[in-house]
């Protein structure tokens, strides 16, 4: 049975959500800042690789493999993928004015039936924006599927009416639409297909009045309010457009990039950006008839589209006065809801006594029950990732594309280790502290993976790797094979001595801290769940004034006043029968959590929390985890000098421990 094509306009990439300042967060449809660009998925960027006669070819195929075009999903456009190899008739260094550009160049590639077609030609101003990705600069484009992309201005085949003999065109470093002199050299991409042939061009037979205060745009599939709005910033643009209510409808939104400016009329009817008809403009005075998208531009800016010259080659300070129209979808909209942050589980399943001696796992009300080997709330879990995050089975190894790992508690996705020395980012380079970043930039600069947005981990991000099985080194083997059983850098410097950084020393779990001018390994990282997670800056915790302490960065909740010194044994079973705060799920917490409650930051001279003041110090500082150490010793950190590698001699000591529980 033949599959309908249709044509669905495409999201503006995969967009990031920010606060107020610019920093990566998460939101719910209740949070002021709700209605930015990526908070919505309407038709997620969807492309196929295609080879010889259009015919669809594997996802990981490079030029070499044969891949000559790229079909996008959404639009049904078929474009052309540029040639590495100089002297054909499409390499991706080649320019040319936009008469040669239009003529010489599309006949070229038809003559010769470049990928075994004869029907290409110049995309127009829409079209060729389609494929921009508003999550990535430098290029913009998903370059998996367009390899060879330059970051500079493309051609289209729309002349720009309000100043001619001046060409439209895609800056592809950013993703603006700008113009050019038709004699300048610029680069081209040619396409052909396409699911709606009206797509980009101005046809005012697509908009319908409804007589009721909106547009309907029958091409896009979009619905628009008719008049203006008040000048205002951005954040109170979102706000108006989510409380809202016009038509009987209430899901309306401040549109992004892409969707604003398919209402550019680019024949500039009477000298004129906007479709009079449709889109009245009264009382609105040029040249400031900037209109805001939802789109972020780097976090700090939002990209907008000036009415008055057509160019979206803007972006714009989010508290600047401007204008905006909201927009809707005539079909349903799935919002972005974020995953939520988990906090690992240690990886121990074994269970001991006292002594070290393995035992059967204990059930609740016998001896030892508590310690870490005897509960599950979220166990280790990772995904292996190849280029653009495609997911891989677990048999795969960097022979097979497997260049990353998703922690699918955390959200964090983790760079793999280059078996070949030759490569920039071979498994046993070392580095320090300093150069570490040096290391990181040259990733992003290649576009590891695909992506842009690799950095340091800190420490917490570092130790939720670790699996405190007792293997050697202190990971899951099975997706950390790269890893050494070696110290590796964080991010985070050690606050009290500057000449020290602090990271993971991988031969047994421990987060420790050394000279920042050794010579150690990293390993990068990229998203996660919960971006304040580990930062010392952002730390959350809440006095829930019952004697308990919420931290709403690793979802624990902590007991806030000391508990007596005792014993391993002694500690387990006075966490069990605790009842604090209306709670009696309370635990010895597992090494790794116990460690997540290091204040880093040390801004008050010490290595615990304000919010825990009677933390003690001396004369050892130990507080215990439910987790045992190399089958004998009780693990734990030590809150005078901010280690968590510590462990106790055979559990008998007697020393302070913090009951927790998860939110």
């Amino acid at each position: 049975m033949k599959t309908q094509k249709t044509f669905r306009m495409p999201d503006a990439g995969a967009i990031k959500i920010y606060d107020i300042e610019g920093k990566e967060t998460s939101l719910t449809p209740n949070d002021e800042l709700w209605g930015q660009n990526g908070c919505y998925v309407v038709n997620p960027m969807s492309f196929t690789k295609l080879g010889k006669q259009g015919k669809a070819i594997s996802e990981s195929s490079t030029w070499k493999d044969g891949l000559r075009t790229v079909l996008d999903n959404n639009t049904g456009l078929v474009w052309e993928v540029k040639s590495p190899k100089k002297g054909d008739a499409n390499y991706f260094q080649d320019t040319y004015n936009w008469k040669k550009a239009k003529s010489a160049y599309i006949k070229e590639l038809n003559q010769k039936k470049y990928g075994g077609f004869s029907d290409w030609r110049l995309p127009n101003k829409d079209e060729l924006r389609s494929i921009i990705d508003y999550s990535k600069t430098g290029p913009c484009v998903d370059t998996d599927y367009f390899p060879n992309c330059k970051s500079d201005f493309y051609w289209t085949s729309v002349p720009y009416k309000m100043q001619e003999p001046f060409i439209w065109g895609i800056f592809f470093g950013l993703g603006s639409g700008i113009c050019y002199t038709p004699l300048s050299e610029r680069y081209v991409r040619a396409v052909r297909g396409g699911y709606n042939k009206n797509f980009g061009k101005p046809d005012t037979a697509r908009f319908k009045d409804n007589k009721d205060g909106t547009i309907t745009d029958f091409l896009t599939g979009l619905m628009w309010q008719k008049a203006e709005n008040d000048r205002m910033d951005w954040y109170s643009a979102l706000k108006n457009c989510k409380e809202m209510k016009l038509a009987g409808y209430s899901d309306w939104r401040l549109p992004n990039l892409k969707e604003l400016n398919t209402i550019l009329n680019l024949n500039y009817d009477d000298n004129w950006w906007y479709y009079k008809e449709f889109f009245p403009a009264d009382g609105l005075q040029p040249p400031l008839l900037h209109y805001f998208s939802s789109t972020p531009y780097e976090g700090i800016y939002a990209w907008v589209t000036n009415f008055c010259f057509g160019y979206d080659g803007y972006y714009a300070n989010k508290k600047a006065p401007l204008l905006h129209r909201a927009v809707r979808n005539l079909q349903e909209v799935q919002q972005k809801t974020s995953v939520l942050f988990t906090f690992p589980d240690s990886g121990q399943k074994k269970c001991y006594n006292e002594e070290g001696g393995i035992i059967k796992t204990p059930k609740q009300n016998e001896r030892y029950y508590g310690q870490d080997g005897s509960y599950r709330n979220h166990p280790l879990s990772f995904t292996k990732l190849g280029h653009g995050e495609e997911i891989l089975n677990d048999k795969a190894d960097w022979n097979k594309g497997l260049r990353m790992v998703k922690d699918n508690n955390t959200g964090l996705v983790w760079e793999t280790k280059s078996p070949d020395e030759n490569d920039y980012n071979f498994q046993g380079h070392a580095y320090k502290w300093e150069d570490a970043e040096h290391f990181v930039e040259e990733l992003n600069q290649k576009a590891y993976g695909g992506f842009r947005d690799w950095r340091l981990p800190n420490r917490e991000e570092l130790r939720m790797i670790v699996d405190y099985n007792g293997a050697i080194p202190a990971v899951d083997q099975k997706y950390f094979g790269d890893c050494l059983p070696a110290f590796y850098w964080s991010k985070d410097p050690q606050m009290q001595d500057p000449l020290f950084a602090w990271g993971v020393y991988f031969a047994y779990g421990c987060a420790i801290c050394y000279l920042k001018t050794f010579y150690y390994p990293v390993k990068a990282v990229r998203g996660g769940y919960n971006v304040n997670f580990g930062d010392i800056n952002k730390y959350c915790l809440q006095d829930n004034n019952d004697g308990t302490v919420s931290d709403l960065n690793s979802g624990l909740m902590w007991k806030k006043e000391e508990s007596p010194d005792l014993n391993w044994e002694e500690a387990l079973k006075y966490c069990q029968e605790l009842n604090l705060g209306g709670h009696s799920d309370w635990r010895l917490p597992s090494i790794r959590e116990i460690g997540s409650l290091m204040d880093l930051s040390f801004k008050d001279g010490t290595w615990f929390h304000k919010e825990f003041p009677e933390t003690k110090t001396k004369p050892l500082g130990f507080y215990w985890a439910a987790t045992t150490y190399g089958d004998t010793f009780g693990w734990g950190v030590n809150f005078q000098f901010g280690f968590d590698g510590y462990y106790a001699g055979k559990k008998l000591g007697h020393y302070a421990f913090r009951p927790v529980r998860t939110i």
